[in-house]
Formats: C-alpha cells, sequence, structure tokens
C-alpha cells in the first residue's frame, strides 16, 4: 500500500504545512530504522518543523541535533 506519509502523519498529530516527517532515507542512525521508539518534533529558526520518528533515546537525539544543526534549534517536543 502506498501513500503519502507527510499528510498522514501531519492530520493525525494536526501539525502546519510547514511541518513534515523526515524520512528514513535521511537518517543515518541504523536505530532509526528499526520499529519502535518515540516521535519528537522540533522547531527551527528558519520557521520549519521537523518531525522524526523511531527515537530510541531522546536525550542523545536532542544532544545530536543541536550539535549538528545548522539551523538554530527553538524547541524540541515529545509527541
Amino acid at each position: 500500500m502506498s501513500y503519502n506519509r507527510n499528510s498522514v502523519f501531519n492530520s493525525l498529530v494536526q501539525e502546519p504545512n510547514n511541518s513534515f516527517l523526515v524520512a528514513d532515507e535521511y537518517r543515518t542512525n541504523p536505530l532509526s530504522h528499526q520499529p519502535g521508539g518515540s516521535t519528537i518534533k522540533v522547531k527551527y529558526s528558519d520557521g520549519s518543523i521537523r518531525i522524526y520518528d523511531k527515537i530510541k533515546n531522546i536525550a542523545a537525539y536532542t544532544r545530536y541535533l543541536m550539535s549538528s544543526s545548522t539551523n538554530e534549534i527553538l524547541e524540541v517536543i515529545p509527541i
């Protein structure tokens, strides 16, 4: 079955159009390709909102994002 993962996810969590679910092909940690874990919403200074699913350790992933992101992170919210 094929579907638009972003539109389905956005409708479920009622996120604005400037948000998107980061696709698996852009995820580099092998654990993020395994089912399970948490979902977080990350708000960036450029106004974008990225949603990451299958996060196994929120604190470690937040530290990684803070140290590697080129855009300032304003907020990380578990959802």
